[in-house]
């Protein structure tokens, strides 16, 4: 390549990489320390709502009025996603479970688990951190007290 054609590819380069960062930074925000109901929406999922509980970087959910997973949340560095890591380990043996919740497990993992992406100021989409491509619920998030 000549010097010009490095100009015009550097030129190229810098506005698609300025135009698709302005495309995917979204209008969200981190999620301050509080406790957020999670309201699914979408079929199947109507009964996984929770309560989020976020205090720095570790959360606690409730559900169904007891607590259950604790452990870190992490964000990504757009603040649009994040991923909670429990601090309960899954089982080291899978052979108790039945070939259907073996094939989910695999399939979480093989998607790098579930992520939960704020769409807006109000909304979040569930889905898997290696493949947002793809939507397993939708729903809102309720900022519960102040």
């Amino acid at each position: 390549m000549n010097e010009r054609q490095l100009i015009k590819l550097f030129i190229t380069t810098t506005i698609f990489t300025i135009g698709t960062v302005t495309a995917f930074g979204q209008d969200c925000e981190k999620l301050t320390d509080g406790q957020y109901l999670f309201k699914h929406k979408t079929k199947g999922h109507k009964k996984a709502d929770f309560i989020l509980t976020i205090s720095g970087d570790q959360f606690i959910i409730i559900k169904n009025g007891k607590e259950g997973l604790k452990g870190a949340i992490i964000w990504w560095p757009d603040n649009c996603m994040f991923k909670i890591y429990s601090d309960d380990k899954a089982p080291d043996n899978l052979d108790s479970l039945n070939s259907v919740q073996k094939t989910l497990i695999r399939t979480s993992m093989s998607y790098g688990g579930s992520c939960y992406e704020l769409v807006g100021k109000r909304k979040f989409r569930l889905t898997y951190c290696g493949n947002v491509h793809i939507t397993m619920s939708e729903g809102r998030v309720i900022k519960k007290g102040r």
